[in-house]
């Protein structure tokens, strides 16, 4: 539950995609009915191998890892930032697959425990010592808790929380922002069977027994406080929070609970009683495991009703729910891809279902714009009008007393001199200079160093990811094409 949600908030953060007529598979460009980010699924080998990435729904691949990807037991978290997806491989070690130049890299050689991340940049984990350890591609924080630790959860606002059982059968929360060490808040509480964060962080909901708990992220006050009439089985909140999906044990009925109110508002009725949920990640869907074990009940979050039953096995990768409204489900030894409401298939994959999906939305294998190849062109001061007025004219003398001109215009000569300082790369320009630097050490060039150059825009730090100069335009572009990585290039100031 914990890796599902994850996952899910790193796909919810991203901008909604609109519905598009039900045709079918589509050929092509399968995004081009769609605003905001694209669709992108990738496809492990359940034993290991080339991973690929397809565009939602394209039987083309758009890319393949150059390196072989170990064997997959879950997908956590996608940093849309640097294009990396966080896996967990089956010895429980994390691996960031990087979509840009296409590794696959272990993020540790620890195998670790309660692996969490929330933004797929920090990872976290339990060593075998009982450390906490936070791995990001700047390197890895270690952080020796008060008590052994049996849940991580991080927050979108870089907190973590800590939940370690007491003797008694009681939960005690801690609340710390790495890399601080400080624990600023804590809370305990009666238990926590499953525990389910809101997509925004504002919230976390504890289910122990048959009761229902929510906490404020913020200060860890209680929110809401629910009991049912047996143990809870799944729990699942919508995008927003707003609302609560609650299954209990031997009932066919599910409850939806409203956070402000902080009781029961409506109830659905199903045809057997769900033994999990899993939440469409754009709030339109949800899926309840049957009592079987091999289909699911699709239910419609707009009109809060049940409206069919599709065939598929419940794992961690599979079903989903894709931005167009397509169910993806593993339907004996193939993928299966039906429609949410009509139940029709659209298209399915042979043997498909023996390997381990995921499917983020990222505009990373966009074509680049042509524009921005080209370089940044400044009008040359010797034909500034306002620069030329200013002067005096050439035969008249300064007026007596008066300042010398500020920055007078250099010779032809000179300013022939100054252009002749080469040519840049740049990568990217963020806001966070932690950010920049693991990215500048993720970069990949030969014989020619990358760093950050900071600089102040309307009061803001930007941090830009450079390398170079080159001698010539071309050499810059020819070491950008061999980074493998989106870039630009841009003459060097003088």
């Amino acid at each position: 539950m914990m890796r599902r949600a994850a996952l899910l908030l790193c796909l919810v953060a991203a901008a909604a995609c609109s519905r598009t007529p039900d045709a079918g598979a589509t050929a092509g460009d399968a995004t081009a009915g769609f605003a905001g980010p694209d669709a992108i699924l990738l496809r492990f080998p359940r034993l290991g191998g080339t991973a690929r990435a397809y565009r939602w729904w394209s039987d083309s691949s758009i890319w393949t890892s150059t390196q072989r990807a170990p064997a997959i037991a879950d997908a956590i978290a996608f940093d849309a930032q640097q294009g990396i997806l966080v896996v967990v491989d089956a010895a429980r070690v994390p691996v960031r697959v990087d979509l840009r130049v296409g590794r696959v890299t272990p993020a540790t050689s620890e195998r670790l425990r309660a692996i969490a991340s929330a933004d797929g940049y920090a990872v976290f984990g339990v060593a075998p010592t009982g450390e906490i350890v936070r791995l990001t591609n700047s390197g890895a924080w270690r952080f020796r808790p008060p008590a052994p630790v049996r849940t991580l959860l991080p927050l979108p606002d870089g907190a973590l929380l800590l939940f370690s059982d007491a003797a008694d059968g009681r939960v005690t929360i801690r609340k710390l922002h790495p890399p601080e060490t400080k624990i600023t808040d804590s809370t305990t509480i009666g238990g926590a069977d499953l525990i389910i964060p809101t997509a925004v962080g504002d919230r976390v909901y504890i289910a122990s027994g048959d009761r229902l708990e929510g906490l404020r992220t913020r200060d860890l006050g209680r929110s809401l406080a629910v009991t049912f009439s047996d143990a809870v089985r799944g729990v699942e909140a919508t995008p927003s929070g707003d609302r609560l999906f609650v299954a209990v044990r031997n009932s066919p009925t599910l409850y939806v609970v409203d956070r402000y109110e902080a009781a029961v508002r409506d109830k659905i009725t199903l045809s057997s009683p769900p033994l999990a949920l899993r939440m469409d990640p754009d709030g339109r869907y949800l899926l309840a495991r049957t009592a079987g074990g091999d289909s699911a009940q699709v239910i419609a979050i707009g009109t809060q009703r049940a409206i069919g039953t599709v065939e598929t096995a419940w794992r961690p990768d599979l079903p989903f729910i894709a931005p167009d409204g397509g169910l993806a489900l593993a339907v004996g030894n193939a993928l299966v891809v039906v429609d949410a409401e009509t139940k029709r298939e659209r298209s399915q994959v042979p043997n498909g279902a023996a390997d381990v999906w995921a499917l983020v939305r990222w505009n990373g294998f966009r074509p680049r714009a042509s524009t921005l190849d080209e370089p940044v062109r400044f009008q040359d001061a010797s034909t500034d009008s306002l620069a030329v007025d200013s002067l005096p004219p050439p035969d008249e003398p300064p007026a007596p007393g008066a300042a010398p001109p500020p920055n007078p215009v250099p010779p032809p000569a000179a300013r022939a001199e100054l252009k002749s300082k080469g040519w840049m790369l740049s990568f990217a320009a963020v806001l966070s200079e932690s950010r920049a630097r693991a990215m500048a050490a993720a970069v990949r060039l030969d014989g020619t160093s990358t760093r950050v150059q900071a600089n102040e825009r309307d009061g803001t730090m930007v941090y830009r990811v450079v390398a170079g100069p080159f001698p010539t335009r071309e050499a810059a572009d020819d070491a950008g094409r061999r980074s493998g990585l989106p870039y630009w290039v841009f003459e060097a100031a003088p």
